[in-house]
């Protein structure tokens, strides 16, 4: 009894090793060029605490409705800083912000905002163009470990970093949930750990059982051959 349950478990553990080479040998990484063009939206680079946004700007005076209080910056378009006087009322719970340069600017503004749990959420205008630029080596788009929405209409690659692109985004919430590009492997390794081991000792419990069964088995024969003798 005892050398097949090993030779259980060692087949057991065969069939694990292929399926984890199987699954490293299936990782096949993300390629792809992002050429370095104009982009006619608002950008959100995204790190693990907070996101850079950059917001197109063209003209002297800006208007931007934010949740949380923020440092707005002005720059042209060669970068440097233009000065601006900025003004801010609370309303309703938003922050609504009035930038005033003294001179025609084409260029962008540029503020953070923060991130929690590697999940971004933002409010976006109706039929606008943005970008969200995930933190390098982190993806999304899995079922279980998360996915943009609304699903972007297209996905390009930027060195290390995968770019999420509406071209005009239905509805007004970007939800982003983004995780390391190396967790779905690990969790899938995870999963079949788990199945292994509850195959381990569902084989261990079969012949648990079937050892009982044979001690009772003998234990009732001795009794009977007492009985007759």
């Amino acid at each position: 009894m005892g050398d097949g349950v090993d030779m259980n478990l060692d087949a057991g553990l065969g069939i694990l090793a292929v399926l984890i080479l199987t699954l490293g040998q299936g990782e096949a990484a993300l390629s792809s060029g992002l050429e370095a063009v104009s982009f006619n939206g608002t950008t959100y680079l995204l790190a693990k605490s907070e996101a850079e946004v950059i917001v197109p700007a063209n003209g002297s005076s800006f208007n931007l409705t934010l949740p949380i209080r923020a440092d707005i910056r002005l720059f042209n378009s060669s970068g440097g800083e233009v000065p601006a006087e900025t003004r801010v009322d609370f309303w309703r719970g938003y922050y609504n912000y009035q930038v005033v340069a003294g001179e025609e600017v084409d260029g962008h503004l540029n503020y953070t905002l923060p991130i929690a749990d590697q999940r971004f959420v933002v409010l976006a205008e109706e039929g606008s163009s943005l970008r969200v630029v995930l933190p390098p080596g982190y993806a999304t788009g899995d079922r279980l470990l998360g996915r943009a929405r609304p699903t972007p209409d297209r996905i390009e690659y930027l060195d290390n970093r995968t770019v999420l692109i509406w071209t005009v985004l239905e509805g007004r919430v970007i939800d982003v949930s983004f995780y390391a590009e190396d967790a779905p492997r690990a969790f899938r390794l995870f999963l079949l750990l788990l199945a292994f081991l509850a195959g381990v000792l569902a084989l261990e419990h079969r012949a648990s059982m079937r050892r009982l069964r044979s001690i009772r088995r003998d234990a009732d024969e001795d009794l009977e051959g007492r009985g007759r003798t």
